[in-house]
């Protein structure tokens, strides 16, 4: 019932913010890229994301310039995700260090923090990775899908989408947005791969899943889920591998603060802990 409350503020506060309220401005020809930006920036002090993003977007589908276009991004990723109040921002940061903690506490934290900036893709993407960790995964498709709309390239935004579907099971949607990445070139790309291994453990491709590993290893041999990856897979090929499962266990217990920031990313970074440790204990002879 909480989060079904939390889903319908987020929603109600959304629909009423002007996201197409732009939609119908006139676009004079005469203006560069560089007059939108500043005229962005200067809407994003006034406190006006929405339009801010509106008047960027529109302009991203009219360049054809690369330099003009890398630009106007790197404009929206500032004003996506800038934050307008104190009180917001100390309520994300709050949640974001419960996270590891307390997953109900670091909720009401973020859902507090939404109601303040509903459009801020920072307490978006954040708020979207705690409802999968709580297994609100339609919740979080619907939250980020607002902002889809709005910003349809956002990588970080795909992610959370990617991993709200995954959590359903809903591949054939998932694969469209992964698609739309270059996952090779991705800055997030292990946690790309370790959905790509997911899909394929759950499509029985062991091939695929396998490849999918070694380029989750090769991208970082440090991500905690890796390990995690490798058992599922080895048990799906009827394998018992107790060291990778015990190296997942250590790995998650005595990860810290900055390391489990560094990998927060995952909304199920960490969480599967009592899945690995009871098959540890059913394979020692030890009771569940």
């Amino acid at each position: 019932m909480k989060l079904i409350l939390i889903r319908a503020a987020l929603g109600a506060a959304l629909s009423f913010s002007p996201i197409f309220a732009f939609a119908q401005a006139k676009y004079s020809k005469s203006e560069t890229y560089k007059d939108i930006i500043e005229k962005a920036h200067n809407l994003s002090l006034q406190r006006d994301r929405q339009q801010a993003l509106n008047i960027l977007s529109g302009a991203i589908q009219r360049e054809i310039r690369p330099q003009a276009v890398s630009e106007l991004k790197k404009t929206v990723s500032e004003v996506a995700n800038v934050f307008f109040s104190d009180k917001a921002q100390q309520l994300f940061e709050s949640g974001v260090s419960l996270r590891k903690s307390d997953l109900n506490q670091a909720l009401d934290k973020v859902s507090e923090a939404a109601r303040i900036e509903p459009d801020n893709f920072s307490i978006v993407n954040e708020l979207a990775h705690l409802l999968i960790a709580k297994g609100d995964c339609k919740g979080a498709q619907e939250l980020v899908q607002k902002q889809l709309s709005l910003v349809s390239f956002d990588e970080d935004l795909k992610l959370s989408m990617a991993q709200a579907l995954v959590c359903q099971g809903k591949w054939s949607e998932y694969q469209k947005v992964a698609d739309s990445v270059s996952l090779k070139k991705s800055p997030q790309q292990k946690f790309w791969w370790a959905l790509e291994t997911e899909k394929y453990l759950s499509l029985k491709n062991f091939a695929k899943a396998q490849e999918s590993l070694a380029n989750m290893k090769k991208s970082d041999e440090k991500y905690p889920e890796f390990f995690y990856w490798f058992w599922k897979f080895d048990q799906a090929q009827k394998r018992s591998n107790p060291e990778v499962a015990q190296k997942y266990v250590m790995t998650c217990k005595n990860i810290s603060a900055n390391q489990y920031r560094q990998y927060m990313i995952d909304p199920m970074l960490c969480r599967r802990l009592t899945e690995v440790e009871g098959d540890l204990k059913g394979m020692n002879g030890t009771p569940e």
